[in-house]
């Protein structure tokens, strides 16, 4: 049975995201009406249909065409449950694929027929999730700072290229190999620094120096990357024949395209019913030599951004524990970060006045780095969006009401991993 804490949760997420209730006509009667009087309303005249659709894309004079756009975003409904099953066994995401019988049904009249009329409970939950969730990937796509995420991102670029790598000098090559061991008791433990052998994994870096100012030292910075978070996820690459893996950026959604899973995830999973409340649709991320590095080139970052006026919501896990309660709760004990967000501001090309914009900065040690990379450590990445995925979004996505006991199954074993993990 789920903890009462749990259950408030799922509340608080389908308080924000109704049509993912199954239970939403006892939960949120007056919600419910709404959308039953739309019913009714489609029911009794097929024309409602085009122009309930045209009325939400706010476009009731112009080309006839939000029809056939929503039917895009209903099919890109049930692509995004595919890639988020991805992470599930074969067998399971047999038993929780969307059914043929609302994975056909693209037409907007179709699923709402379909959620108020079929027989089969899972038939019409699920047209009543897939509505939801076209919706929601409509608005994400539709929203300002999303679409003009990607110039915000070159404008930082220009921004960090002035203030920060203009002082850089290329150094040496760097090959970091690691090695998985498990302890006496069966915990495993990742070793930084091995020799490299047949049955480690290494990364090769190519260092950049930032001078030390007033005499402090140098700050080495092995790896950085921007990223918009529609795009992408950081993960390595496959084997090279010199043994070493490269960094590289792959495609965090790849059936779904530059569509906006992962954006729509993060607002079911947190409550968030506005996308442009998402802080971190920009991150920038600095791998450097030490904690001291980490330390000195956040310094240096406050110092060229904007001074303290424009960080916030900082986080330090490296210096200890009194921050870990800020970062999200599948996050392992083991993951150590120096994160904040600083707000830039830009000039508005339509001439208005200057406006701001977030990125999240995430300063790692290379050591503390490289066991997010590591699949098997617990501290990794992908196990980190694997426990995410089965405690947080599956049970509001795939509610146990109506696909059974496997899901509280598979999230009972995600938190049993985790607790070994640890």
């Amino acid at each position: 049975m789920q903890s009462s804490e749990t259950l408030s949760e799922v509340s608080a997420a389908y308080r924000v995201h109704p049509l993912l209730d199954p239970k939403l006509p006892s939960h949120q009667p007056a919600v419910a009406k709404m959308w039953l009087t739309a019913y009714k309303r489609i029911k009794r005249d097929p024309s409602a249909e085009r122009y309930l659709s045209r009325a939400y894309s706010m476009d009731p004079g112009g080309p006839d065409e939000t029809l056939r756009i929503l039917e895009g975003f209903c099919r890109d409904a049930d692509v995004y449950l595919d890639d988020l099953l991805r992470l599930l066994p074969d067998d399971v995401v047999r038993e929780l694929q969307p059914l043929p019988e609302t994975r056909e049904g693209n037409q907007l009249r179709l699923l709402f027929l379909t959620t108020f009329e079929s027989k089969d409970p899972r038939v019409r939950y699920e047209a009543q999730r897939k509505l939801y969730l076209a919706k929601l990937l409509f608005d994400v796509d539709h929203c300002r700072s999303v679409r003009d995420a990607p110039m915000h991102k070159d404008s930082f670029e220009a921004l960090l290229d002035d203030v920060l790598w203009s002082d850089a000098v290329n150094g040496k090559s760097v090959e970091i190999c690691c090695l998985l061991r498990e302890n006496g008791d069966g915990a495993s433990h990742l070793d930084v620094g091995v020799p490299q052998s047949s049955a480690s994994r290494c990364w090769r870096f190519d260092v950049r120096r930032l001078p030390g100012r007033r005499g402090r030292p140098d700050i080495e910075v092995y790896h950085y990357k921007s990223r918009f978070k529609k795009d992408a996820t950081p993960a390595p690459d496959p084997e090279v024949k010199t043994g070493l893996w490269h960094m590289l950026e792959k495609p965090r959604w790849p059936q779904l395209g530059r569509r906006s899973g992962s954006i729509v995830s993060k607002m079911i999973r947190r409550g968030i019913d506005d996308p442009r409340m998402i802080q971190d649709l920009l991150g920038a991320m600095f791998i450097v030599g030490s904690r001291a590095d980490a330390y000195a080139l956040e310094r240096r970052l406050i110092h060229g951004l904007g001074g303290p006026f424009r960080w916030r919501d900082r986080v330090d896990t490296l210096a200890g524990e009194g921050d870990r309660e800020w970062l999200g709760q599948q996050s392992s004990s083991g993951f150590r970060v120096l994160k904040q967000i600083v707000d830039i501001l830009v000039d508005d090309s339509g001439k208005a006045a200057p406006y701001l914009f977030p990125v999240e900065i995430q300063i790692y040690p290379v050591e503390d780095y490289l066991r997010t990379l590591y699949d098997t450590h617990f501290a990794s990445h992908t196990s980190y969006k694997r426990r995410q995925f089965l405690q947080e979004l599956m049970p509001l996505l795939f509610p146990a009401e109506i696909y059974g006991k496997v899901v509280r199954r598979l999230a009972d074993e995600a938190n049993e991993t985790g607790e070994n993990g640890e």
